[in-house]
């Protein structure tokens, strides 16, 4: 019971700290429960119905909270949906970053397939997410926040990838980083378009146009002496 205890504190801190879109911060440890209880509700009815069919209405009865208690910390659907997200864009980029540099040893090319299969597996795991992301849904917010980890995901993989000479340093690779990064996000969507586990023959093509994109800013390979 007590490991179980823990898992659930764990998944209401980790909901409470990521909720940038509440309007005030949770004082009890039972109001942050109940968020939680918001939250996953959401998720839920998010898959069974469609975004456009939950309502706040429908996420109170089912949590058991008031409407009125969703309103003292959401503005309205709108924003849980974007709570959703937000965490969701937050997780992918803690896992993007312990991807590569738990296969960074294999080479860059391993690192661009481990973290494309790391993301589809989240997104797989994730529904709610791959749904309100894609939807009319998807807001201002949304987009900002994953364009802030997208340059931060970039940033991140040029300074290891550059550091362990896997590719030449410059604004050019910089560049091409990014512009790959922004590519595994719209081809990811494609590979959950149809298919809930995302299309394998996609992801595969998503990794080797990735590493097709990058070849050219890797070093030149040395010229041998010629033998004396």
């Amino acid at each position: 019971m007590a490991i179980a205890r823990r898992a659930v504190d764990a998944a209401v801190d980790a909901t409470t700290e990521h909720a940038s879109r509440l309007r005030r911060e949770p004082q009890q440890r039972r109001s942050r429960e109940r968020i939680h209880a918001v939250i996953e509700v959401t998720k839920q009815l998010v898959v069974e119905l469609d975004p456009h069919d939950v309502t706040t209405t429908l996420v109170a009865e089912r949590a058991g909270v008031s409407v009125a208690w969703i309103y003292q910390y959401f503005e309205d659907r709108q924003a849980i949906f974007d709570t959703i997200v937000l965490d969701a864009v937050e997780r992918i980029f803690e896992l993007g970053q312990q991807s590569a540099e738990a296969t960074f040893d294999a080479g860059w090319r391993e690192v661009v397939r481990a973290g494309i299969d790391a993301t589809a597996r989240f997104y797989a795991t994730e529904p709610a997410f791959v749904r309100l992301w894609t939807s009319p849904f998807r807001s201002v917010d949304m987009l900002d926040s994953n364009q802030l980890h997208d340059r931060d995901q970039a940033a991140a993989f040029y300074e290891l990838a550059t550091a362990a000479g896997a590719f030449r340093p410059g604004a050019d690779t910089r560049k091409a980083i990014e512009l790959c990064v922004r590519l595994i996000d719209r081809g990811l969507e494609f590979a959950f378009a149809t298919d809930p586990g995302g299309d394998r023959q996609v992801l595969d093509m998503l990794a080797q146009t990735i590493i097709g994109a990058m070849e050219p800013f890797t070093p030149e390979p040395s010229t041998p002496e010629p033998a004396t």
